[in-house]
C-alpha cells in the first residue's frame, strides 16, 4: 500500500479575476490552478482523477447503452478508416465509435437512413444526460438541456447547456425560463403560441414618412410602440447559375431574423444558395429604390417572400409602402398580405415560453454539441459516408451523427 499523499491544495481565496463560478470552486476545492496570462485551467491530481472518472463513466454509458465502440485512434479520418475496413464483415459494430481526445470525447456514428441516426443521435443524448445528472457527478442538482439549432445548410444540431455567469468558459448568449428551467439558444427551432388581437380591422392608410428608414425612427415619428410595426429584411441568395435572387423576410418591429433558420428555409423552399444581407446596391437592382421602406403590399413578383409565424393574423400594423418615404397603417393579415410563413425569428429575452413563462437573456456553458446530418453538411472535413463493397455489391451509411462532449466544461459546470 503507497504511502504517498494526493496534492489538493485547498484555498480559501477565489483565483483573481475570474467571473467562472466553476472554476473558481474547482480551484478552492483543490482540483485545479488558473492560469490567468491565457484563460487555461490546469488540472491538478484530484481534478485529473476527475477528468479521468467522467470520461470513464461516459464511454461506459455510450458503450452500454448504445454500443458505442470506444477506440484510440488520433483523428476522424481513422476513424473514419476503421468503419470502411471492418464494416463489410462486422456491420453495426463498426458503425459507432468514440474517442478521448485530450479533455473532449469524440463520437462519430453512420446509419443507413435518417431516422436511424435520429434514433443514435436520441440514445447518445440520453447516455450522456443519464451520466451528468447522476448524484455522484452533480450532487447540486445543476440543470442541463440539450438545445436544438437549426444550421445553415438545413442540418440539425443539438447543443448541451447549464446555466452560467457572464464570461464563463464555453458560455454562449441564450434564453432561460425560471418558470420551466428551459433553455434555449437564439437559432432554436420554437412554436410558441401565438395568438394575435382580436380587434377590429381598420383601413389601409399611406402616411409620410420622411427619413424613417428604421423601425426606432418610425416608431418615434408615429408614436407607435414597435410591436406594432412589421419590418423588412432585404437579403440576396444564388441561382444554380449564380445570378442573385431577391428574399425578403418579414418580422414583428421587436424582432430579429435568425441567419440560420433563414438560411435553412431559403436553401429548403427556394432552392437557392446560402443568403446573405442584400447591399444598398443590390437592393436597388433587384426590387428598386426602397430600402428602408418595403413591406409586404405590393411587392415585385420576383421577390421571394417569407414572413415569421408570429406575423400570422396580425391587424392594424405599420408597414413599408415600397416607396421612398412613406408606410401604410392598418395593415391586416391575411387582408392585405398572405405570404409564406416560415419559424425565421431569433429567439431572445421577453419572448413567451410554451408553459406560459417568459424567456429571458441568460449566458449559457455549452459542454458538447451534437450534429445530425449527411456527409455533405457535416462540419468536419473528414467526415464522409461510409461505403463498401462485399459480394451482395456496394453498400453505404449516408447519415452521420458526430458529437464532441468537454469533459472540462462538464467539470466546471457541475463544480
Amino acid at each position: 500500500m503507497s504511502g504517498h499523499v494526493l496534492l489538493v491544495p485547498k484555498t480559501e481565496n477565489p483565483p483573481a479575476k475570474v467571473k467562472d463560478r466553476g472554476v473558481i470552486n474547482l480551484v478552492k476545492a483543490g482540483g485545479a490552478a488558473y492560469n490567468a496570462k491565457n484563460g487555461e485551467v490546469l488540472l491538478l491530481p484530484n481534478g485529473e482523477a476527475k477528468r479521468r472518472a467522467l470520461a470513464s463513466e461516459l464511454k461506459s454509458a455510450l458503450f452500454e447503452r448504445c454500443g458505442i465502440q470506444s477506440v484510440d485512434c488520433g483523428s476522424d479520418a481513422a476513424i473514419l478508416s476503421i468503419a470502411e475496413r471492418f464494416a463489410r464483415e462486422y456491420g453495426s459494430l463498426a458503425a459507432a465509435f468514440c474517442e478521448e481526445r485530450g479533455r473532449t470525447i469524440r463520437i462519430v456514428s453512420w446509419s443507413g437512413d435518417a431516422d436511424a441516426a435520429r434514433s443514435m443521435a436520441a440514445e447518445t443524448m440520453a447516455a450522456v444526460a443519464g451520466v451528468i445528472e447522476g448524484p455522484g457527478l452533480n450532487p447540486e442538482g445543476v440543470g442541463f438541456s440539450f438545445a436544438q439549432e437549426r444550421t445553415p445548410a438545413g442540418g440539425v444540431s443539438f447543443s448541451l447547456l447549464s446555466r452560467c455567469d457572464a464570461g464563463a468558459i464555453g458560455a454562449r448568449q441564450g434564453v432561460f425560463c425560471a418558470s420551466c428551467g428551459a433553455m434555449l439558444l437564439p437559432d432554436s427551432p420554437y412554436g410558441f403560441a401565438h395568438t394575435p388581437p382580436d380587434e377590429p380591422m381598420e383601413e389601409l392608410e399611406d402616411i409620410e414618412s420622411p427619413g424613417a428608414n428604421t423601425v426606432a425612427e418610425l416608431c418615434r415619428q408615429t408614436g407607435i410602440d414597435e410591436t406594432r410595426a412589421i419590418k423588412a429584411m432585404l437579403y440576396a441568395a444564388p441561382d444554380e447559375s449564380g445570378a442573385a435572387r431577391a428574399v425578403a423576410a418579414f418580422v414583428r418591429g421587436d424582432h430579429s431574423v435568425s441567419m440560420n433558420k433563414l438560411s435553412a428555409w431559403v436553401r429548403a423552399a427556394l432552392c437557392l444558395g446560402e443568403p446573405h444581407t442584400a447591399t444598398a446596391r443590390e437592393v436597388e437592382q433587384l426590387i428598386g429604390e426602397v430600402a428602408g421602406y418595403c413591406g409586404p403590399i405590393g411587392m415585385p413578383d420576383s421577390v421571394s417572400t417569407v414572413a415569421d409565424e408570429r406575423v400570422r393574423g396580425l391587424r392594424n400594423m405599420v408597414v413599408g409602402a415600397n416607396r421612398q418615404g412613406y408606410h401604410r397603417k392598418g395593415c391586416c393579415h391575411p387582408r392585405d398580405f398572405d405570404p409564406t410563413f416560415a419559424d425565421i425569428v431569433a429567439l431572445a429575452g421577453g419572448m413567451p415560453c410554451q408553459c406560459g413563462g417568459a424567456f429571458e437573456a441568460s449566458p449559457l456553458r455549452e459542454s458538447g454539441s451534437l450534429f445530425l446530418g449527411t456527409a455533405g453538411e457535416t462540419a468536419g472535413g473528414d467526415l464522409k459516408a461510409l461505403t463498401w463493397r462485399d459480394r451482395d455489391g456496394p453498400h453505404g451509411c449516408p447519415a452521420i451523427c458526430h458529437a464532441s462532449l468537454s469533459i472540462e466544461s462538464l467539470l466546471l459546470a457541475t463544480a
